[in-house]
């Protein structure tokens, strides 16, 4: 079964698939195909697709982590802390800026708004964002060869959220093929640009330079290149040049705004320990921290992997009051992220001390209690994430952002007690109690929509509503 059956159903005076962007002129007969365009209009299968993304995710994830090992092993401690506190101050500010367009994209069935239209708003927001990050720099107390490596970390990832919104156009048409490409390509240039960097300079700053110039490379030469593919596969892509309305624009971020919110505040949640470590142990102590931290995001990216290719299938089964389908895929989801952390635990347990000796030092094998810590947050995670997947699923975005709230402010008391208190212990402390707020709090809402039909019926008449607004 491919994932464009498990796409809701549009309502009957919805455009068809092909009409992207509602008003477009559709008399016009579209130009015939060559091979390998008319290749990229024929979407994947639902298996297909999970597993591109999944490789793509654990490439990534490999190459993301050897990206620190290469600090670690070239540079220095100090070296992992500067990356870390560029991400942790460039991150948070664009998942805001995002407005977590790709999902919005991804689940717009309807095609109301066109792809330039998701690109440009993303182009847009994007300068917005590094723009904030300049300034945050600018009058933060950090050292200037800091500063130099925040803003150029906060370049990359500027160039990655224009990839992200073309993962958005892959997902929509069915070709994850492509994201997991993209991703594999990007994780591999970028640990070689950053590997070589330091060999060649000792210096992290060309070091992070060179992964944003190889992270522009790839979005010229794959990602746009197959975006064009898939826009002239379809008729209604016409309009990829038309300048935005005013009130359409206003009427796309009006819609994905709750979700730009919770996304920063994730994105906060994960950079918190990090604040509060810095801020009262400094950049050494920040650096061992992040480089176990950085081990247990291959176990994200598996779990998230899940939950994004089932999305627009459980989308379907909660639309069509189908919910005695919709729990038994959920819980089948729980049951593959509560596996996956059972499994992280026991490779912690047992061969923790010798991964971190192995990969890092002795200096961070003394610390494997720690990683035990974050590895079992990780794993609560991994459940936590199936939640949030079903509520995205229902298209209910505003929920999240109380619940975002209260994970983050959850996380930020415990660092404020604990870390001062226990140092790095602390903050994988707080780490573990966000976590188990974030399941908790997932575990109600979701509840809350299955036994409320009125509920379910208010999210389905909200994206109705505003379905019809934009496409007037």
């Amino acid at each position: 079964m491919s994932t464009r059956e498990l796409l809701p159903s549009a309502a009957p005076d919805a455009p068809p698939r092909g009409a992207i962007f509602a008003s477009a002129p559709m008399s016009a007969a579209p130009e015939p195909l060559d091979g390998r365009t008319e290749l990229m209009s024929i979407g994947l299968s639902l298996r297909s697709n999970f597993v591109w993304i999944l490789i793509g995710n654990a490439i990534y994830a490999a190459c993301q982590w050897g990206a620190i090992v290469a600090l670690a092993k070239l540079g220095s401690s100090f070296m992992i802390g500067q990356f870390s506190l560029g991400l942790a101050i460039a991150t948070p500010v664009l998942m805001f800026t995002n407005l977590h367009l790709r999902v919005v994209q991804a689940t717009d069935s309807r095609r109301l708004y066109s792809f330039g239209e998701y690109l440009r708003l993303r182009a847009a927001m994007t300068l917005c964002g590094l723009a904030a990050i300049a300034g945050i720099t600018c009058f933060g107390h950090y050292e200037r060869q800091t500063k130099m490596v925040i803003l150029t970390v906060a370049l990359a990832k500027g160039i990655e959220t224009l990839s992200d919104i073309h993962y958005g156009l892959f997902q929509l048409n069915d070709r994850l093929d492509q994201s997991g490409r993209s991703m594999m390509l990007r994780g591999i240039l970028s640990v070689a640009a950053l590997s070589t960097g330091l060999y060649l300079t000792r210096n992290i700053l060309w070091g992070c330079a060179g992964m944003a110039l190889v992270w522009l490379a790839a979005l010229l030469v794959f990602d746009v290149r197959r975006g064009r593919l898939i826009v002239a596969s379809h008729p209604g892509y016409q309009n990829f040049v038309r300048p935005t309305e005013p009130g359409r624009r206003w009427n796309l971020v009006r819609t994905a705004l709750p979700l730009g919110i919770a996304t920063t505040m994730a994105a906060l949640n994960l950079n918190m320990p990090r604040y509060f470590i810095h801020a009262r142990l400094g950049e050494h102590q920040l650096g061992i921290y992040s480089a176990m931290a950085y081990t247990t995001v291959a176990m994200i990216l598996v779990s998230d992997s899940l939950g994004h290719c089932a999305i627009p299938r459980l989308a379907r089964l909660y639309s069509e009051g189908r919910l005695t389908e919709y729990r038994c895929l959920l819980a089948r989801l729980l049951a593959a992220g509560g596996s996956l952390g059972l499994a992280g635990l026991a490779a912690a347990q047992f061969m923790g001390v010798r991964l971190l000796k192995l990969v890092y030092g002795s200096e961070y094998a003394a610390h494997s209690r720690i990683f035990l810590m974050l590895v079992l947050a990780t794993a609560i995670y991994c459940v936590a994430s199936m939640f949030t997947s079903a509520i995205t699923s229902a298209r209910c975005f505003r929920i999240q952002v109380p619940l975002y709230a209260l994970v983050v402010g959850s996380n930020a008391l415990a660092c404020a007690f604990w870390v001062p208190a226990a140092g790095l212990a602390g903050g994988a402390a707080a780490m573990v109690v966000a976590a188990v707020a974030h399941l908790v709090l997932g575990a109600a809402a979701v509840g809350s929509l299955l036994c409320a039909p009125g509920k379910r019926s208010f999210c389905a008449f909200r994206w109705a509503s505003n379905a019809r607004l934009s496409a007037q």
